[in-house]
C-alpha cells in the first residue's frame, strides 16, 4: 500500500486493466461502457500551502502565463535564418560548464560571458545575445581558442547517423539549480561522440507563447538544419544515470517512425525526453506544436488574437491526435471535446488526457489495449518499459504509506498547518529528493532519471553523476554522490 495513491502510475495501471478504469479529479470511466462526472473536483494531492518549502523552488521555463496569446504564425525556416550572420556565415556559438564551480561560459559569436549560476543575481535578457543555439566544447587548455575545445561528432549507425543532445531555457536565472545536470548532459554527449547543444530561447522569439514551447522551437530548428540525423531534447531537471549509448534503445526503433519517447510509467506521453529524426515531417510537426491554438478570441483592444496553450504537452498531444484522427481513424474531437477547457491547466493535465484523448483512444475501431498501442499509429514510437534500464523514469510512486497519507490529510484538514506534511516534498507523491532517488534506482534504475523541478529543494542537486565513473558509483549506492562536503 505504500506506493498506491491516485497519481500517474496508479491511473496507468487501472486504465490498462481488464476493467479499463480511468479516473481523474472530476470523474471516472470504465472504457467506453460507463462514465460518471463529478460536479466538483476531487483533490488527489496536497493543498496549496500545505507543504512547507524551506528553499525557493526552481522552474526551468519560468512562471506559466495565465493566457499566452499571439497573432504571428512562426515559421521554422525564418528562425533558422537567425543562425547566420549578415555575410551568410554560421555564427560561432559555443559553451562549456566549469566542472568544480557552477559557472557557465558562453561564447556569443565573438563575445565571452562567464555567468556564475548561483551568485550572479542579474539576469541578462537573451534578446541581447547574437546566438540562440550554443554548441558544447571542452574548456580550452593552455590558452587555446574556443574552437580548439571541439570534439569529434561520430556516426551512430543504430540512431541513423550523427546524434545531438540538447536542452533549453528562456532565462539564465532558470539555470541556477542545474549546474550538475548541465555538466552531466555535456559529459554524456562527449563520451559518446554526440553533439551537445544549449538553446537559450528569448521570450521575444517565442512571440507571446509560453516558455514551455522553447524546446519545440529548438527541436524544429535543429531538425530543419540537419547538422545531425537525430536530436534528443532533455529537460534540465533530468539527467543521464546510465552511460549506455542512445543506440542501446534506438537499435529497435522502426525506420518509419520519426518521433520517439521513453515510457515513464505515466498514462500519457511525456516530453521531458523526446528524440526526433531530421526529416520534413518532424520539422512540420514542431512548427504545428508552436502554432497550436487552444482558443481564438479578442484582446483588450477588440483585435483578433489566438490564445495558446500554457503547457506544451497538451499542445503536442493535440497536434498528434489531430493527425491520427485523419490517418488512423482515432475519433478525436479536438476543440469540440466536452472538457476542452481542461486542456489548458496550470498544472497536472490529467482531466484533459482523460476526457479528450484517452476516451477517444477507447473508441478506436480496432480497439485499444493501452498506451503502447500508440506504436500502431503513425510517426510515433514509445520505447518499451521492459528495457533494463528503462529509458526514461520519473518519480511517480508515493513515498508515504496510504495510512500515513490519510493521517496527514486529516491533520491538514483540521488544523490547516503546514506541519502536518513533510517539508520540501512534491504535492502529489510526497517525495523529497532522497525519496525520489531511491525510487528511481529501484527495479533496474533508468537511462534518464527525471524528477521534476519541485524535488530540487534539498540534497538532489548534489547527487547527479558528472562522468561514467560517478554513474557507476551512483548505481552501487544512490546517495554516494550527495556528500555535503563535496565541491559542487
Amino acid at each position: 500500500l505504500k506506493t498506491f495513491y491516485p497519481g500517474d502510475q496508479t491511473v496507468r495501471n487501472a486504465s490498462e486493466s481488464w476493467a479499463r478504469l480511468m479516473f481523474s479529479r472530476d470523474g471516472f470511466s470504465f472504457g467506453r461502457m460507463y462514465e460518471q462526472r463529478f460536479e466538483t473536483q476531487v483533490r488527489i494531492d496536497a493543498k496549496d500551502g500545505a507543504i512547507e518549502e524551506t528553499k525557493e523552488g526552481y522552474t526551468v521555463q519560468g512562471k506559466i502565463p495565465d493566457r499566452p496569446k499571439f497573432t504571428t504564425k512562426l515559421k521554422t525556416s525564418d528562425m533558422l535564418k537567425d543562425e547566420y550572420n549578415r555575410a551568410g556565415r554560421q555564427k560561432k556559438c559555443y559553451f562549456y560548464v566549469e566542472l568544480e564551480e557552477p559557472v557557465l561560459v558562453l561564447h556569443d559569436d565573438g563575445d565571452e560571458l562567464r555567468h556564475h549560476l548561483e551568485l550572479d543575481a542579474h539576469d541578462l535578457e537573451f534578446e541581447q545575445f547574437k546566438c540562440t543555439y550554443f554548441h558544447g566544447v571542452q574548456r580550452p587548455v593552455n590558452g587555446g581558442s574556443i574552437e580548439s575545445g571541439k570534439w569529434e561528432i561520430k556516426d551512430e549507425r543504430e540512431s541513423g547517423g550523427k546524434v545531438a543532445i540538447m536542452s533549453s531555457a528562456t532565462t539564465l536565472t532558470m539555470l541556477s539549480a542545474y549546474h550538475r545536470t548541465l555538466v552531466n548532459h555535456q559529459a554524456f554527449a562527449k563520451h559518446h561522440g554526440y553533439a551537445s547543444i544549449l538553446a537559450l530561447v528569448s521570450r521575444d522569439t517565442l512571440a507571446g507563447r509560453s516558455g514551455k514551447f522553447a524546446k519545440h522551437m529548438a527541436m524544429g530548428v535543429q531538425t530543419l538544419k540537419k547538422d545531425h540525423d537525430m536530436t534528443c531534447h532533455v529537460d534540465l531537471d533530468a539527467w543521464f544515470a546510465s552511460w549506455d549509448p542512445l543506440s542501446y534503445y534506438s537499435k529497435n526503433w522502426p525506420g518509419d517512425k520519426n518521433l520517439f519517447f521513453g515510457d515513464t510509467g505515466q498514462v500519457w506521453l511525456n516530453s521531458g525526453l523526446m528524440c526526433a529524426r531530421s526529416v520534413d515531417w518532424t520539422v512540420d510537426f514542431f512548427e504545428r506544436v508552436l502554432n497550436a491554438v487552444h482558443e481564438k478570441g479578442m484582446d483588450e483592444n477588440s483585435n483578433p488574437v489566438k490564445f495558446g496553450f500554457k503547457r506544451d504537452q497538451p499542445a503536442m498531444w493535440h497536434v498528434l491526435a489531430t493527425e491520427w484522427a485523419q490517418k488512423d481513424n482515432i475519433p478525436y474531437l479536438g476543440t469540440k471535446c466536452p472538457r476542452w477547457d481542461s486542456c489548458n491547466p496550470d498544472s497536472n493535465p490529467i482531466e484533459c488526457w482523460h476526457w479528450c484523448f484517452w476516451d477517444a483512444f477507447q473508441r478506436r475501431p480496432k480497439g485499444w489495449d493501452g498506451l503502447h498501442d500508440l506504436n500502431k499509429l503513425s510517426n510515433v514510437y514509445l520505447d518499451p518499459q521492459e528495457n533494463e534500464p528503462k529509458m526514461h523514469r520519473m518519480c511517480l510512486a508515493s513515498c508515504q504509506s496510504v495510512l500515513s497519507r490519510a493521517n496527514m490529510a486529516l491533520c491538514s484538514t483540521i488544523t490547516g498547518s503546514a506541519g502536518c506534511l513533510p517539508k520540501d516534498v512534491d504535492k502529489m507523491s510526497l517525495c523529497d529528493g532522497r525519496g525520489c532517488l531511491q525510487q528511481l534506482t529501484s527495479k533496474g534504475g533508468a537511462w534518464l532519471k527525471h524528477t521534476g523541478h519541485q524535488h530540487w529543494r534539498d540534497v538532489l542537486p548534489r547527487c547527479i553523476p558528472r562522468n561514467s565513473q560517478e554513474s557507476e558509483r551512483e548505481k552501487r549506492s544512490y546517495l554516494s554522490l550527495c556528500d555535503t562536503k563535496r565541491t559542487v
